[in-house]
């Protein structure tokens, strides 16, 4: 027990806090928004109180973070800019908390010597997440189940209603990460992994992949397809590891997913209702369906896009702008909501121009030029996860998509540069 205990802490007491509030934030992240902040705010206190800035600095370099860090803060100082530039000034200030993941992860946790950060020390912060994910689908599917046989309606087994604690498209980017880990996982340590571990495994896929189907995300399921495609792709081409047992999983996995789909088995089946609204579109051009709502979005948030261009509107004004906008072109489907754009990449051009296109950008794109030169498929997946969903989604305005990905992409970084150094 103690010499386990010795392989996870360190002498270094500011570290092993730092580790600690880690493991805590990756447990509690799938489950509850509630202690994101807390645990930022105590990282940078605890991170401050050290003083030694040179051997932080050197720290950083070694690395071989600085480009990482400069992107990171860059995005979070864009907060400032916004800021500056909106006539609504208070509805800017929540942006500066929402997103200070991206100045504590970075900032904080490369600042660490990268011998501290060792394979057994990684392995443990992942399977925390794995742990917190595990925890929300062990919560929310029996409560889903209980809540439809004592209400006798079946839609608490699905979409919003099962999901109690986050929106549906955050929770599947969760489970399809930890897919990945699992997936990793076995790829590296499932020969030697002990029974029970190899069942706890088997029970984890089984249940991430249940709730991803449920929660009835369209980006959620389309993420999970195209980079499991990516994976056996990738063992089939560049590894060559089971070729014929990887295309006959991947198959299976399409035809379990469209006979399920198209058995009636689950209701309320938004993806079918989707192909249903872009057949009416026609003829309803502003319905309120999801898709539709997404559709009408989209061409608003591009028209007011052109008219901040260059230097965008500010964060404090893109809401309304996009409401007079609404207002102004009839698009009655959206007056109802105070939408933002549901693109991360056109609400980054209306509130900071074209400035903030393009530190968003780098930030997307720095993942996966780094992953595919240290050539890590989990990093790069983990990159593409990102782009496909804030594609859909403003995750950097919610502090379920802006942690999520601000953390792990640290991590992730850390753990790509120590699997070559390991």
């Amino acid at each position: 027990m103690m010499s386990a205990l010795k392989a996870l802490f360190s002498e270094d007491r500011h570290f092993n806090i730092l580790f600690v509030l880690l493991m805590l934030a990756l447990v509690s992240l799938p489950i509850t928004n509630g202690l994101m902040l807390p645990i930022a705010i105590a990282m940078l206190v605890n991170w401050a109180t050290e003083w030694n800035w040179r051997e932080k600095w050197e720290n950083v370099k070694a690395h071989q973070a600085v480009p990482a860090l400069c992107i990171s803060t860059a995005l979070y100082l864009l907060s400032v800019y916004g800021l500056l530039i909106s006539s609504n000034k208070s509805a800017a200030l929540p942006a500066f908390d929402c997103g200070l993941w991206l100045l504590a992860a970075p900032v904080v946790i490369f600042s660490y010597k990268p011998a501290y950060f060792t394979a057994t020390r990684r392995k443990v912060l992942f399977t925390a997440f794995l742990t917190g994910c595990l925890l929300h689908c062990l919560i929310i599917i029996p409560f889903g189940c209980y809540r439809s046989l004592y209400s006798g309606e079946s839609k608490y087994m699905y979409y919003i209603f099962l999901s109690v604690f986050k929106h549906p498209s955050y929770v599947a980017m969760y489970m399809t990460f930890a897919i990945l880990l699992l997936l990793k996982y076995i790829k590296g340590g499932w020969h030697t992994a002990q029974p029970w571990m190899r069942m706890l495994i088997l029970l984890s896929l089984a249940l991430y992949f249940t709730t991803i189907i449920l929660l009835q995300s369209k980006a959620g399921l389309l993420c999970l397809f195209l980079l499991t495609f990516l994976w056996v792709i990738y063992y089939i081409a560049f590894r060559r590891h089971h070729p014929v047992a990887s295309i006959l999983i991947l198959a299976g996995i399409i035809a379990a997913s469209i006979a399920t789909y198209q058995s009636g088995i689950i209701r309320n089946n938004r993806t079918m209702d989707s192909i249903e609204q872009m057949k009416d579109r026609k003829t309803q051009p502003y319905g309120k369906g999801s898709s539709e709502v997404r559709l009408t979005l989209w061409k608003s948030s591009n028209e007011v896009a052109r008219q901040s261009m260059p230097w965008g509107t500010g964060t404090g004004d893109a809401i309304e702008d996009l409401k007079l906008n609404a207002l102004e072109k009839n698009y009655s489907n959206l007056l109802e909501h105070n939408y933002n754009a549901h693109c991360q990449y056109v609400q980054a051009l209306i509130e900071t121009g074209i400035i903030g296109l393009a530190v968003l950008l780098s930030y997307c794109l720095y993942p996966v030029y780094y992953s595919i030169r240290k050539k890590n498929i989990l990093y790069l997946s983990f990159a593409l996860l990102v782009i496909l969903n804030i594609s859909v989604e403003c995750m950097f305005h919610t502090r379920s998509g802006v942690d999520f990905i601000a953390l792990m992409n640290v991590l992730l970084f850390i753990e790509t540069t120590g699997r070559v150094n390991d």
